[in-house]
């Protein structure tokens, strides 16, 4: 009985530095996160999935419709999730984000933002270095303290709406 204890604490160990130091970890029925070192999270079969990374050097997650994305306190977070996902990044170097229709994104204390959005996105970039924001459809971008903001629009060039939002495809 002792044996069998050890043989299963030996595979589940080697199995969870396995996945800590190898390929995606796969977030099905379990918290997606992860701190410090790299991190690649991936949730992209588990709706409504919430990968975090606190403190790691990088970081990058794979989610699907509903993903909730938070990376903090790192070096470059990454993620590519579907429609209507949230993502917020603070306190790191890089924000990078590929996400569908309907994507509220957030990016606070960074030095270089970049998502590319879906249509009926929001974009907040705040105490930023560059807020560069490729929008394949209508979104709303909003830059607030932030050394260069650009806004790439799919159907040409962003408006500059009186409130200082850029928008592409709606109206101010």
């Amino acid at each position: 009985m002792l044996r069998r204890s050890l043989a299963l604490l030996i595979v589940a160990l080697a199995t969870s530095l396995f996945f800590a130091c190898g390929d995606p970890v796969p977030c099905l029925d379990a918290p997606c996160a992860c701190s410090g070192g790299s991190c690649n999270l991936d949730c992209e079969l588990t709706p409504g999935c919430t990968p975090t990374c606190e403190g790691a050097d990088d970081c990058k997650a794979t989610c699907d419709k509903g993903c909730d994305f938070n990376c903090k306190s790192g070096t470059n977070c990454a993620v590519a999730c579907g429609d209507e996902c949230k993502i917020h990044c603070s306190s790191t170097s890089t924000c990078g984000a590929q996400c569908g229709a309907g994507c509220a994104y957030t990016c606070e204390s960074v030095n270089d933002c970049a998502p590319t959005v879906g249509d009926a996105s929001t974009v907040v970039c705040t105490s930023v270095g560059n807020c560069n924001v490729t929008c394949t459809g209508s979104c709303s971008v909003k830059c607030t303290s932030v050394g260069n903001c650009n806004v790439n629009c799919k159907s040409g060039n962003s408006t500059t709406c009186p409130d200082g939002r850029k928008v592409c495809g709606e109206e101010c």
